[in-house]
């Protein structure tokens, strides 16, 4: 068995059809010539000479094919077929060759994807987490925001109407007449007691002593009488009496029914100052209320609620999103 050795691409390879050209051309022979004496083909003898060789039939034709061209041209055959498995091995290492390139290029071009795949899912997620943190900052903006108007609203609507409720309270009233009625009744006592007192010598009698009693007594009375009255015409709510009435007419009270889609603040008084409704509304309450129009109305989100006011819906797309509705009910004017 011959050794196969592993060909240097400093080695030039002298296949089998060049040294038996050469020999032809050396002995003055012609293809035809040799396609004749060896009962070949003119395309075998020109195949060989090319070193163009059937790789599908077995070695052992073109062995012998080449032994027959070497002894027609006096080559030695050993030479002719040394050089023909030296081609062998060669056509081999070139296979292999260029199949070792392609993967390697493949291999380079599978890695570029990789790290082009990495470098797109890098920026990915570097995006992503800018954009996380840029809408919670924005978030947290508008909440700060909302929660100061809201505070702001709640504070106007509790001290105005605390104020007046001061101002006009029937305590501070009764204190008033009852700072006028005091001096009154001092003086009466007073100038009773200088009646009784007369002259050098003081005399006292029990007559004099009843009146000025009685007199003082009254006074209280008449003085509380008023008192009691004033306290009763700030209590109660009445209306002027009409001609021909006997009675004055009761209070006409509205009712407001408020749907709330979504978590709303809410604060509402009615025409008389009371205070009738605040606070957090929770998602799908239906609130209904009752008093004495106009109400001011103060809503945090007035795109989470609907309002009926006496049996008519009241248009709320006036109002902006987002932002707090001041107003009156029947609608005059919105903030």
């Amino acid at each position: 068995m011959s050794e196969v050795t592993e060909i240097t691409e400093d080695i030039e390879i002298i296949g089998p059809g060049r040294l038996l050209s050469d020999a032809r051309k050396a002995k003055g022979l012609s293809i035809e010539q040799v396609a004749e004496q060896l009962n070949f083909r003119k395309g075998l003898v020109k195949e060989i000479e090319d070193d163009h060789f059937d790789r599908s039939l077995p070695s052992t034709f073109n062995r012998g094919y080449l032994k027959n061209y070497a002894k027609l041209v006096d080559v030695l055959e050993e030479d002719v077929l040394s050089s023909f498995e030296m081609l062998g091995v060669a056509e081999k290492q070139s296979t292999e060759m260029q199949s070792f390139s392609k993967i390697t290029e493949k291999q380079a071009q599978t890695r570029s994807l990789m790290w082009l795949s990495y470098l797109i899912l890098a920026i990915l997620i570097s995006s992503t987490l800018v954009w996380f943190y840029q809408y919670q900052s924005s978030i947290k903006e508008k909440s700060v925001t909302i929660d100061a108007k809201v505070q702001e609203s709640v504070d106007e609507n509790i001290d105005a109407p605390l104020n007046e409720a001061t101002e006009n309270s029937p305590s501070t009233q009764l204190t008033s007449a009852n700072d006028a009625i005091d001096p009154q009744t001092s003086s009466i006592l007073a100038k009773n007691t200088d009646e009784v007192h007369t002259g050098d010598e003081t005399r006292i009698t029990a007559d004099s002593i009843d009146e000025s009693r009685q007199q003082a007594i009254e006074s209280i009375e008449n003085s509380t009488s008023q008192a009691a009255q004033l306290a009763e015409s700030n209590e109660l709510l009445t209306l002027p009496e009409q001609p021909g009435q006997d009675a004055p007419l009761s209070v006409v009270e509205d009712v407001v029914v408020f749907t709330f889609s979504g978590d709303c603040w809410v604060n509402i008084y009615d025409a008389t100052g009371e205070r009738i409704a605040w606070g957090v509304k929770k998602t799908d309450y239906v609130m209904t209320i009752k008093g004495v129009a106009p109400f001011n109305v103060t809503l945090g989100k007035p795109e989470l609620v609907s309002i009926d006011f006496a049996g008519q819906p009241v248009d709320m797309s006036q109002f902006s999103a987002g932002n707090i509705a001041k107003f009156t009910l029947p609608i005059v004017s919105a903030q």
